[in-house]
């Protein structure tokens, strides 16, 4: 062991602090036209202290977390959660017309913050596929 790898970088890979879980109902869809599908996400603390938590969903154009299409991106801020905590949401997906035949992901992040929202400690994710048809 020399010099410099004494106060160098080093990885830490421990246990993860939460539990996901996550579906989509109804399994597909509907290709060119409007629709929704619900994100339903399970997120449980397993860690043995408080986290400050949040969850942030990502999909891809032209899939949509809004009716209107815009939004791709949405953050969901649960607050602190007691160790063991558990807490449930429900997300829509949207579809436009401009949604084609083919599979599309659907990316879930559970995320550990430190002390507000900016700072990130942590995070576990999740990719679905969600089919179009």
């Amino acid at each position: 062991m020399g010099l410099f790898e004494l106060f160098g970088k080093k990885s830490v890979v421990g246990p993860s602090a939460y539990s996901l879980s996550c579906s989509i109902h109804p399994f597909r869809i509907a290709a060119y036209k409007n629709d929704a599908v619900d994100l339903e996400v399970d997120l449980q603390n397993t860690a043995d202290k408080e986290l400050l938590t949040s969850v942030v969903v990502e999909v891809k154009k032209p899939l949509a977390l809004d009716q209107t299409g815009l939004t791709n991106t949405r953050e969901v801020r649960l607050g602190p959660l007691q160790p063991g905590e558990r807490k449930k949401l429900k997300i829509a997906v949207y579809s436009t017309p401009r949604v084609q035949p083919d599979s599309y992901d659907v990316r879930i992040f559970a995320i550990e913050h430190y002390r507000d929202y900016g700072h990130v400690m942590n995070e576990v994710k999740k990719t679905l596929v969600l089919r179009a048809a």
